[in-house]
């Protein structure tokens, strides 16, 4: 997929940034049903090539426990090259690394998937961290 696209998911705005970005901002309150549909958007963009999901939580309200759930049992690692949560407070670093862990001991992912979790403070760390990852990827190519 070459161009970017954007999906209204309840309290939350998700954006798509070729070649893998996907950028989830959440204001407020995430709830089961817009793990359904989050759910969706990354199977969508996750089974053209691996995903980076860059969420940022600093206005994020609530997580709901059952949409977590949702995600950890639905999500498949292949879709998903790394995720990494800007402003996460405790309660969400917990869901976040809870979520990669199901999806470990549900034997659908290797360990290392708990690598591929990462906590920033803000955008300008996450698109250093970006830049990182992709030069580790792709060689050179940001």
């Amino acid at each position: 997929m070459s161009e970017s696209r954007e999906w209204k998911v309840g309290d939350t705005t998700v954006r798509f940034e070729p070649p893998d970005l996907v950028w989830v901002h959440t204001r407020g309150r995430a709830t089961l049903e817009d793990a359904i549909h989050l759910l969706e958007i990354y199977r969508e963009l996750g089974q053209q090539r691996p995903i980076l999901i860059v969420s940022d939580l600093s206005e994020a309200t609530t997580l709901d426990r059952n949409g977590g759930r949702y995600l950890s049992e639905h999500v498949q690692p292949e879709w998903i090259q790394g995720s990494i949560y800007i402003g996460a407070r405790l309660l969400h670093r917990a869901v976040a690394k809870g979520i990669a862990l199901a999806v470990h001991l549900s034997g659908r992912a290797e360990v290392s998937a708990l690598s591929k979790v990462h906590f920033v403070s803000s955008e300008v760390e996450a698109r250093a961290l970006i830049a990182r990852m992709h030069a580790e990827r792709f060689g050179n190519a940001a």
